[in-house]
């Protein structure tokens, strides 16, 4: 009986990282974890070679249509990649999402990934992940959820070497925080093109914006992310 309960508390979803599926575990217990989903970035770690340290974020895309359908993203950030004067004091019940949990048990997730630079968490550039439904995702398109352009073996070590690269971060952090604290973003932006890393930062297939650009005609040129790159 005891075990049937400990089972309960837990919840096994596959991600698929590249070509091979990967699985994941969550446990709800709250007297074991306190913020349950920090267990998905110790996983993430385990299946991506990344360290955790170097990964701000993960999202899961359109987490909730039926009760949630305006819900675009649903975000989870990382202890472990806080610095100590950005670390947030805990609230149990904050970081105890079981009550309304957006990854369910049994699903199966494509993972999708990009470098930003982390100003409210590692004040560094920075992983980011997301948690994509295998039912929006489209086999040898991109689609608004997922570029398969930019999750290739080669675009994630080139962002793995640039995120994990702390030489260069110690050169960009000191020049682009004190902007983005003061909410400077043209001029963070220019930091960063100084750098030559604007290219790699936070780029969107301009896939996943034609629903934006069919109802304003446009997007920012800048943001989009040109396929021919590959």
């Amino acid at each position: 009986m005891a075990e049937q309960r400990n089972n309960s508390d837990k919840i096994n979803f596959k991600v698929k990282h590249f070509d091979e599926y990967h699985d994941i575990v969550i446990d709800w217990n709250e007297d074991r974890n306190r913020y349950n989903y920090q267990q998905v970035f110790d996983q993430l770690e385990s299946i991506t070679g990344v360290p955790s340290r170097y990964t701000s974020s993960f999202s899961v895309q359109r987490p909730d249509e039926v009760n949630w359908p305006g819900g675009i993203l649903w975000l989870c950030e990382n202890l472990k990649a806080y610095t100590s004067d950005l670390l947030p004091n805990l609230d149990p019940r904050r970081y105890s999402d079981n009550e309304s949990p957006f990854i369910r048990d049994g699903e199966r997730y494509h993972l999708a990934y990009f470098a930003y630079y982390s100003y409210r968490v590692s004040k560094r550039i920075s992983f980011g992940y997301s948690l994509v439904n295998e039912r929006y995702v489209t086999e040898g398109a991109c689609s608004r959820d997922f570029c398969q352009y930019q999750c290739t073996e080669s675009h994630f070590k080139r962002l793995k070497d640039l995120v994990s690269n702390d030489e260069l971060n110690a050169k960009i952090t000191p020049l682009v925080q004190p902007l983005m604290e003061r909410q400077l973003w043209s001029e963070a932006e220019n930091i960063i093109r100084e750098f030559n890393l604007k290219k790699c930062l936070r780029v969107v297939c301009v896939e996943q914006r034609r629903e934006e650009i069919e109802e304003n005609g446009h997007v920012p040129q800048e943001e989009l992310y040109l396929r021919t790159r590959g």
